[in-house]
Formats: structure tokens, C-alpha cells, sequence
């Protein structure tokens, strides 16, 4: 168990020290680039090194494989530009703080999710951002923090309301999703791709730690939560012009599936983990390819650049797979649970509102996903673009991401 705990914690610290580092130096952008990348092969070769001496469990096997293929692929996409050099550092000490949230329990692990928060909180900082959303997204981290910490300390039921708090706030629901939002928007190149899949790879260890205590009675509120977060999200993404605010309204949407079904389908890491990975890879892909769009003209509005799959194929390639994936992914949720265990009795009315969401989550994904596909792979080309297709580093990342979502939402 110490050797277990001391591999663990250097595999965190390693890219946290090395992504400081090179954030303030001058190393090029392609050089930090290749290290960075062998920095995250090194860390999924110290992953098959625990697992094959001590047999890691199966959540944060998958958690853990996922947030590293994420880290992979949002540093191979990165340009060679001065901007993506520091995205790519900072991927690394996110990526750290991240391995040490989902290796370890207890006092480490929220140790690790403090230096988490705080990261966040000092990006915020820098930003000087005025906004509303913001403005709350400050206090409520704060509280997260002190939430993390004093979670060791008090018992239950407080411990349990204080582990919820951190659940709802990384697995988002609305209203408790406003960080998470403010993340993904503030995010710079493919970082926004790596928060999604290691911020709900968080909010999934939360859940799994904590799902087994949650009463029948929370249960309901819980559903009903669910239902008005797939709501507010999705009519969030109907009006969402900003292709990093949409995947994320699309992210809260598809996320309030995994609250819903827990009153129906009991054993979560079973189902739940998976379905959750494969929300996260599959959001991740989508907003990894509007970051390269991004790179090359500095777009973030839908419908800016329409009829991108006639002069660049690749990405309308990937688009098409990954909006036709997206809007069978609710689908996915229920495939996994019944595949995996036995459905527990519920009352009427705890079904009826699992059905609305399930019929919100899906019915609307099916709308906003195909018009955002219709204002972005179709319609007329312009002119007045230079248009330059995917390359195949680029092609490659978004591809691996809808793969492995599909091996996790359909296989694992």
C-alpha cells in the first residue's frame, strides 16, 4: 500500500512540476510539445505498471485511461504557435492534479482536488473577467475548497452533503454547473477538450464514492434536479451561438442521464462510469475540432463558417460521426445499465420524470446537435477562407477520442 501511494503520488507530481516549469521558460512550442506528449505516455506506462502489481479498480482504471488519452490528444493537437506552448504546460499541471484526485481517497486525494480549485480559482484571476457568471463561480468554489477539506474531518450526514456538493459541482447540474461552464469557456485551444473529459471524470469519482449512501428519498430530488437541468441546458444550447458555451450546455444536458438513472439502475460503477466516460470523450472530441477551426481563423460563432465539409473533408468527416454519435448517446445510458444489472422497482411518478428526461436529454440533443451540424459541415463555402482540411495529428485526436467513447459507452 505504501509503494502503491508513493508511485501514485509521484505519477501526479512528475507532470504538475515538469508543466510549471516549462510554463515559464523559453523551451519552443515544439519541442515542449513532444515532451509533453512522452510525458503522457510515460504516465499510461506507470498506469499499466500499478495495475499489473496491484490490480487498480476498474473505475479509476477507465477514469484514469480516459483523462490520459484526453491529455494526449489535446497536446498532440496543439499548434506551434506561443499560445499553445503554454496550453500544452498547462494541460500537464491540470492533468497532475487530476491523477492525484482519481488514484487516491482520503486526505491526499483532497489535497490533490484543492490544488485543483485553487488552479482554477488564480486562471479566473488573471482573467479580471467582470461577468456575472464569474462573479458566482468565485464563492462557489471557495466553498467547494472548504468543502473538500472538512469532508475528512466531519461525519456523516454532513460528510455526505458535503461530497454531493463536489458530485453536483463536477458532474454538473444546474444551478451547481456555472464553474464548470466558466472553465470551458475561458479555456484556450484544446485545453477546453481536456477540462471536459478530467472535470467529469472528477464529478464521476465523486458520484462513486457516494452513490451507495444516497437515501430514496434524495434519490427523488435528485431526479427532479435532473429533469430541470436537461431542460434549462438544452434550451441553453438551442440559443448558445458560442461553440464552447454549446458543447458545454450539450455536456450539462447529457450529464443529467447519470443523475436520472440511479433510481433505477443500482450498481453505478458498473454503468454509470462508463456511460459518464463516454459523454466526456465524445463532448471532448466535438469541442477538440472546433478548437482546431478555431486555431486556424480564430472562430468560436456558429454558422460563422458554414460548408466546412466541402473544403475540409476531414473535419466534416469526424463531425458527421460525432453529431450522428451524439444523438444516440442517451440510448447508451440504458443499453449499459440493463446490460449490467437488474432494474430496481420505483415508483410511478420517479419513472415518469426518468422518461421525460430521458426524452428531453434525447429529442433535444437530436435538434440542436443537427443544427449545429447543419451550420458548421454544410451549407454555402465562402470565398473569401483560406481553407486548410485537418492534418493528421489533428484528424487522429478527434478520431481516438469518438472511438474510445464508442468502446466505452457500447463495450466496457
Amino acid at each position: 500500500m505504501i509503494l502503491e501511494n508513493f508511485i501514485s503520488i509521484i505519477l501526479a507530481l512528475a507532470p504538475v512540476i515538469l508543466g510549471a516549469v516549462w510554463q515559464v521558460s523559453r523551451i519552443s512550442p515544439v519541442r515542449l510539445k513532444t515532451l509533453g506528449l512522452a510525458v503522457v505516455v510515460f504516465l499510461a506506462g506507470g498506469m499499466v505498471m500499478m495495475q499489473s502489481a496491484f490490480g487498480l479498480e476498474r473505475p479509476v482504471l477507465l477514469l484514469t485511461g480516459a483523462v490520459l488519452l484526453s491529455g494526449f490528444c489535446s497536446i498532440l493537437g496543439q499548434g506551434d504557435t506561443t499560445e499553445p506552448a503554454n496550453v500544452s504546460a498547462s494541460i500537464l499541471i491540470v492533468l497532475g492534479l487530476g491523477l492525484g484526485v482519481l488514484f487516491h481517497q482520503g486526505l491526499l486525494g483532497r489535497l490533490f482536488l484543492i490544488g485543483l480549485l485553487g488552479y482554477v480559482l488564480t486562471t479566473f484571476n488573471r482573467g479580471k473577467s467582470n461577468s456575472i457568471r464569474e462573479k458566482l463561480v468565485f464563492p462557489h468554489l471557495v466553498v467547494a475548497i472548504i468543502l473538500a477539506i472538512s469532508s475528512i474531518f466531519i461525519g456523516e450526514p454532513l460528510g455526505l452533503f458535503a461530497g454531493l456538493f463536489l458530485a453536483v459541482t463536477f458532474l454538473p447540474l444546474a444551478p451547481f454547473h456555472l464553474p464548470f461552464v466558466a472553465v470551458i469557456e475561458n479555456a484556450k485551444g484544446t485545453l477546453s477538450s481536456f477540462w471536459i473529459v478530467l472535470w467529469l471524470a472528477i464529478g464521476l469519482s465523486e458520484l462513486n464514492g457516494i452513490h451507495s449512501l444516497l437515501t430514496s428519498e434524495m434519490l427523488s430530488g435528485i431526479g427532479l434536479l435532473a429533469l430541470a437541468s436537461a431542460v434549462y441546458a438544452s434550451m441553453a444550447c438551442l440559443g448558445q451561438p458560442k461553440s464552447n458555451l454549446f458543447v458545454a450546455s450539450a455536456t450539462v444536458a447529457h450529464v443529467a442521464l447519470v443523475w436520472g438513472l440511479l433510481d433505477v439502475f443500482s450498481s453505478f460503477p458498473e454503468w454509470g462510469v462508463s456511460f459518464g466516460v463516454a459523454v466526456a470523450l465524445l463532448m471532448g472530441g466535438v469541442i477538440l475540432a472546433f478548437s482546431f477551426v478555431r486555431q486556424r481563423y480564430g472562430w468560436n460563432i456558429l454558422g460563422k463558417l458554414p460548408g466546412l465539409a466541402s473544403p475540409m473533408p476531414r473535419f466534416g468527416m469526424v463531425m458527421v460521426f460525432l453529431v450522428s454519435f451524439a444523438m444516440f448517446l442517451p440510448l447508451f445510458s440504458t443499453f449499459s445499465g440493463l446490460r449490467f444489472m437488474e432494474t430496481t422497482a420505483t415508483h410511478g411518478g420517479g419513472m415518469v420524470m426518468l422518461l421525460i428526461t430521458f426524452l428531453v436529454v434525447w429529442l433535444g440533443g437530436g435538434w440542436y446537435f443537427s443544427r449545429m451540424l447543419h451550420q458548421t459541415a454544410f451549407g454555402q463555402v465562402r470565398s473569401d477562407v483560406p481553407y486548410t482540411d485537418l492534418r493528421k495529428g489533428e484528424f487522429f485526436a478527434v478520431s481516438a477520442l469518438l472511438i474510445f467513447a464508442a468502446y466505452s459507452g457500447l463495450i466496457h
